[in-house]
């Protein structure tokens, strides 16, 4: 039998040990692919809406009720918890009801739990001041622990009045979730504090 030459069995093992590296990091965290992610819709100042977004039957509309964040500018005012419930700024401005990052020009994650999981449909971010700098949406799958990307994009300077409603559809989730974390990136346009004023979760519970 012939042997293998000792720099091609190095190379090899090289090989190998990238490849199952690869494979473990899908199963850490999976992101939809960019043709799969649906864009997002946006709504602002007079077309801000109270209807049911959804038509049929079945569908759970839910605020958080928990929220924790990489920083806070304060606490309680301007903190994570102030995420939670229902949208309470009194209008478009700096307001210590909701969530505020510690600097004005970093990049920041927010996560949000909400009461019952869902198969999501849509997810709604309430944004009170120096919207739209929310660059990525993800929901978790809470049986693998990973997180997977529903929207992704560049932050965006808006010339519209707020409250401002960042509606993200969400398509190609095949698991039940209760859990979202936002990601803003304020460190591109100066603009300052991209501030969170709550964050309704939309979904089904799928089939009794």
């Amino acid at each position: 039998m012939k042997r293998i030459p000792h720099h091609l069995s190095w190379y090899i093992l090289v090989t190998m040990v990238v490849f199952l590296s690869g494979c473990s990091a899908v199963i850490v965290e999976d992101n939809l692919q960019p043709e799969q992610i649906p864009a997002a819709i946006s709504r602002a100042g007079d077309e801000l809406a109270t209807e049911k977004r959804f038509l049929q039957t079945g569908v759970i509309y839910q605020w958080a009720v928990s929220a924790e964040a990489n920083s806070e500018f304060s606490s309680p005012e301007w903190s994570a918890e102030q995420a939670v419930g229902k949208p309470d700024s009194p209008g478009c401005g700096d307001y210590q009801f909701s969530w505020a990052s510690a600097a004005s020009d970093s990049i920041d994650t927010l996560i949000v739990r909400f009461p019952e999981l869902v198969y999501p449909l849509e997810i709604i971010i309430h944004e009170s001041f120096n919207s739209d700098q929310v660059t990525k949406v993800e929901v978790q799958d809470p049986e693998r622990l990973g997180y997977y990307t529903v929207l992704q994009k560049n932050p965006i300077r808006v010339d519209r009045p707020c409250p401002y409603e960042l509606i993200v559809p969400v398509e190609g989730i095949g698991f039940l979730t209760n859990t979202v974390r936002i990601t803003v990136d304020q460190s591109q346009l100066g603009l300052g504090w991209n501030e969170i004023d709550a964050v309704q979760l939309i979904g089904t519970k799928g089939e009794e």
